[in-house]
């Protein structure tokens, strides 16, 4: 009974979404280009402020006197 009830969802579930085994060879390309992106600007940030941090510190030498 369970089982059949199961079935039953599953097929009423896969309908509704339409569900397409082969379509992550066209999310895939995206995906992958939205990774990219992702972690350039993260380096992007990461450059920025690691070179804002450098021109506008101080010294140690500097700061004693």
């Amino acid at each position: 009974m369970l089982n059949s009830i199961y079935i039953a969802v599953i097929q009423i579930f896969t309908l509704a979404i339409g569900f397409k085994p082969d379509s992550w060879q066209q999310t895939l390309p995206a995906l992958v280009i939205g990774m990219i992106g992702i972690f350039l600007v993260i380096g992007i940030i990461i450059i920025a402020t690691y070179t804002l941090n450098k021109a506008f510190s101080k010294n140690k030498d500097e700061s004693d006197e």
